[in-house]
């Protein structure tokens, strides 16, 4: 069995078309499922949402897609002033009633089960809830209480937008997101591939390239309440603990050092791109979404950190 696990694409066409062709033409998975956070922050909500229930076997839950529900509300989204609050209802607009009540019957999980005892079980951003993150640097005290009564032998989610592979105890666990906004110094969409074998679950998490620049364009030419910061937010690619969370990524997953930052643009001749070094200590400078190639493959470190206010705000 073969389980391919799209997370966080928040709206972003570009990216979530991206993704799903790599699916279909590199993958070839029995199942294609959508963990969560499926439209709120991009540029083209209901676009995103219709191709992903068009596309997705099945589809689960996230935090934001509560909140354009109305089963709740979480973090920014409940201030009556707020940016988010206007993003909020701007992406209700766009939706329809129709979708608001599709996302608003989404489960909160699902299994998949290939054998008895072998059980891989999917939610958005824990088992126990939609808004605690697993952060790859929890101690085992710390991610254990979250796994405490889930009997499986593997989870997915998503929620972080950091992703990351991790044993607690004998389950293999994994972040396969985001397909939408990465937040770990990678500009390309991720997503998780989870394939059961005679040993049991493996995960691998495949990167693809896209359009960037159609994608930030997008929320200036759609006028999408926050774009300045979004567009901000998708070209840094990262938090501001981005050190701590790398290393403890690294440690869970060994994962590879970092790549390249950029292809040179189309006409930049022989130029080399410039190595990333994510664990200097002064900013990079700024990022202008202008000077991104139009089909980007690579890690960012060009840009500088968001207010503290602005940046760990994983309510979406």
């Amino acid at each position: 069995m073969r389980v391919a696990i799209l997370a966080d694409i928040h709206g972003n066409l570009p990216a979530c078309e991206a993704v799903l062709d790599d699916i279909t033409k590199s993958v070839a998975p029995d199942y294609i499922v959508a963990a969560g956070d499926l439209a709120l922050r991009g540029a083209h909500p209901r676009e995103t949402v219709e191709l992903l229930f068009s596309k997705c076997h099945a589809l689960i839950m996230g935090n934001t897609d509560a909140y354009l529900a109305g089963n709740y509300l979480g973090g920014a989204y409940r201030e009556r002033d707020h940016w988010k609050t206007e993003l909020l209802r701007w992406t209700r607009d766009q939706l329809g009633e129709s979708l608001l009540h599709q996302l608003g019957q989404m489960p909160f999980s699902l299994r998949y089960t290939p054998r008895k005892g072998q059980d891989l079980f999917i939610c958005h951003a824990n088992p126990r809830n939609l808004e605690e993150s697993l952060d790859p640097t929890l101690d085992d005290h710390a991610i254990r209480r979250f796994f405490t009564h889930l009997d499986a032998a593997a989870c997915a989610f998503g929620h972080l937008h950091f992703p990351y592979r991790r044993r607690v105890g004998r389950m293999l666990i994994a972040d396969v997101a985001s397909a939408g906004i990465p937040r770990d110094g990678d500009l390309r969409p991720a997503y998780g591939v989870f394939t059961f074998t005679p040993k049991g679950w493996r995960v691998q998490i495949r990167r693809v390239r896209y359009p960037v620049r159609k994608a930030t364009q997008a929320l200036t030419a759609r006028r999408v309440p926050g774009g300045p910061l979004l567009i901000h937010k998708l070209v840094e690619a990262r938090y501001r603990h981005h050190n701590a969370l790398m290393e403890a990524a690294r440690r869970h997953s060994g994962l590879p050092p970092p790549g390249p930052v950029l292809r040179p643009p189309p006409g930049a001749g022989g130029a080399r791109p410039a190595l990333a070094a994510p664990f200097e200590n002064h900013p990079p400078p700024e990022v202008d979404p202008s000077t991104l190639p139009l089909d980007l493959d690579g890690t960012v470190t060009g840009a500088s950190p968001l207010p503290p206010d602005a940046l760990n705000d994983l309510d979406g």
